[in-house]
């Protein structure tokens, strides 16, 4: 039985240290992740680096590690940032597939992503329902909320009439939570 416990203990720092692993990157790498700031005003907003891409054959350690630590958290938010923040690795993970040539499955983690944003509008929401205050994660979001409206445009105008019709869906789901920040 002490055996089980030193190994779960021992996966568990494993997985929790992963993400440092992934923490450096050059500022070339970056610029090459977000084209679209370039072309369009500059939003003052920086996409985190995303670690693992979806392609790795190592990502489902990355999604048990996510999955085990956003259930550890228990504030709303403290949860709303942690969605955020999942949410901008995804869509940042979705530039990369894409600028690898990966359209399909760029346009799914774009998807996830935006699922990862909404999570974070409805623990803000719920955050201001108790009372708590939520201006701070308020700005966080529409600062993000622009920054992913931003990339959509971009890679939206970059992509093929295959799969323009389900970016154009990405983007108005996007208009969606706009309206439910102003409110």
């Amino acid at each position: 039985m002490r055996k089980i416990y030193l190994l779960g203990i021992s996966l568990l720092i494993f997985l929790l240290s992963f993400s440092f692993a992934f923490v450096k990157i050059s500022k070339a790498e970056s610029s090459m992740a977000s084209p679209a700031s370039e072309l369009n005003e500059k939003i003052d907003y920086q996409l985190p680096y995303p670690g693992l891409l979806p392609d790795s054959p190592l990502y489902f350690l990355r999604i048990i590690r996510d999955k085990s630590v956003g259930l550890l958290i228990s504030d709303p938010l403290k949860k709303a940032e942690f969605d955020l923040l999942q949410a901008d690795k995804r869509l940042n993970a979705g530039i990369y597939l894409f600028n690898k040539g990966k359209t399909s499955l760029a346009l799914s983690t774009i998807s996830k992503a935006e699922n990862y944003f909404n999570e974070a509008l409805n623990k803000m929401e719920q955050a201001k329902a108790q009372g708590e205050r939520v201006n701070e994660i308020k700005g966080n979001l529409q600062n993000a909320l622009e920054k992913h409206e931003q990339e959509l445009e971009y890679l939206t105008a970059k992509v093929g009439r295959d799969f323009k019709v389900s970016f154009e869906k990405e983007r108005k789901r996007l208009t969606d939570f706009e309206e439910r920040l102003s409110r």
